[in-house]
């Protein structure tokens, strides 16, 4: 019904996954940013030419229709009861990590991560006075786990105040479970340690994996909890700065609407208002129809690896449209496999490393374009990974 594979000049368009930066990224396939290559929503296409068409483009409220559509979209696809005065709105989840550092720490204080993970997490909290602690995740058996061990240990320091968690992970692709989200929670509780969660990618999950928001746990987790969403990825509408950041707590809210208040960026574009609106009440059947071509590629991922790169490994594709990869049986230093990714197969992917030192010798691959341009990126792949 929803044309997946319509080819899109992207370059021609500025977009950032598209436009090299050096030379060694010309003629590369592009697969390393996060956001989609496909045309947007047909729903969205038409409410934003309907209202550009109204040469009127002054400052504009979020009124109830905008609520609405994100309030039905959570109950509907993730039984998540949000309610309109839990929202602060933000220009991004990334903005989100900001202000949450600043709404809950004070220069010195500590905040934890569980790499790899996202660079901007890292960036966010370093860039604003805190101090960075890490909590890796554990290789067990193929699959990432939570070291709870070490979470335990690192919660107990009374200079952390906040936890980022990111669910689902990127890049790992994991979903986390209730119980691991329980076991999180609990110890969060204890230590009087406050919880952002990064669920940008709540949309996209796989089989029988279930995104759970903690802040659904239990009321005493709510109360501590920073929950950040947005439409961007699952409608592909980045350049419209918009994140839904849920708080149900007054306290904690009013801290963190502080925070973004005093940044002066309170307000959404009118862009992103009708987009939102748009994607939420009338691109539901275009985003499931997108969710399994997303998956259609991921399993051709998988068997043309396990086919033609067997030393690659990867990992079940739980959450998220971002796979990842392990290069590291081929030996290569992270410059040496970036170079190589680049310079010999011509493929554009987000280097590993950049997500945590636990990313060594691992490569993200962002698998929603079309599935011709998949084949190509693979084929490049694996005839330079004959070369080595």
């Amino acid at each position: 019904m929803y044309d997946f594979e319509k080819t899109i000049d992207r370059a021609a368009l500025d977009a950032l996954k598209a436009v090299p930066f050096n030379p060694s990224q010309e003629g590369c396939i592009p697969l390393w940013v996060a956001d989609m290559d496909f045309p947007a929503a047909p729903a969205i296409q038409e409410a934003l030419v309907a209202r550009m068409s109204t040469p009127s483009y002054g400052y504009t409220l979020c009124k109830d229709r905008y609520y609405s559509a994100v309030i039905d979209w959570m109950k509907r696809r993730h039984q998540w009861d949000v309610a309109k005065e839990w929202f602060v709105l933000t220009p991004g989840v990334v903005p989100a990590m900001a202000f949450a550092v600043r709404a809950v720490t004070t220069p010195g204080d500590k905040v934890m991560i569980q790499t790899p993970v996202y660079p901007q997490f890292a960036k966010m909290i370093q860039s604003n006075g805190a101090t960075l602690v890490t909590n890796p995740l554990k290789l067990v058996d193929g699959r990432y786990e939570i070291d709870f061990e070490d979470f335990e240990q690192k919660v107990k320091d009374p200079a952390l105040k906040l936890f980022f968690l990111c669910n689902p992970h990127n890049p790992v692709g994991r979903v986390w479970k209730r119980d691991e989200l329980q076991r999180l929670a609990d110890l969060c509780l204890e230590h009087d340690v406050i919880i952002f969660s990064d669920d940008i990618h709540h949309d996209f999950t796989y089989g029988d994996h279930q995104y759970t928001p903690i802040a659904t746990l239990s009321p005493d987790v709510a109360a501590r909890t920073i929950s950040a969403t947005s439409p961007s990825k699952t409608f592909s509408i980045a350049s419209f700065k918009m994140g839904n950041i849920f708080i149900e707590e007054e306290e904690l809210r009013q801290k963190y609407r502080k925070a973004v208040e005093s940044a002066g960026v309170a307000e959404l574009d009118l862009g992103a208002i009708e987009a939102t609106i748009a994607g939420y009440t009338k691109g539901e059947a275009w985003f499931d129809e997108a969710l399994k071509y997303i998956e259609g590629n991921s399993r051709y991922i998988e068997r043309f690896i396990a086919e033609r790169i067997p030393k690659v490994k990867t990992f079940a594709q739980e959450g998220t449209y971002l796979k990842w990869l392990d290069w590291r049986s081929f030996g290569m230093t992270d410059k040496e496999l970036n170079e190589w990714a680049l310079n010999e197969a011509k493929v554009w992917l987000s280097e590993g490393y950049a997500f945590g030192k636990e990313g060594s010798g691992f490569m993200r691959l962002n698998m929603t374009s079309r599935r011709a341009v998949i084949e190509e990126a693979m084929e490049r792949l694996a005839r330079a990974a004959e070369r080595l």
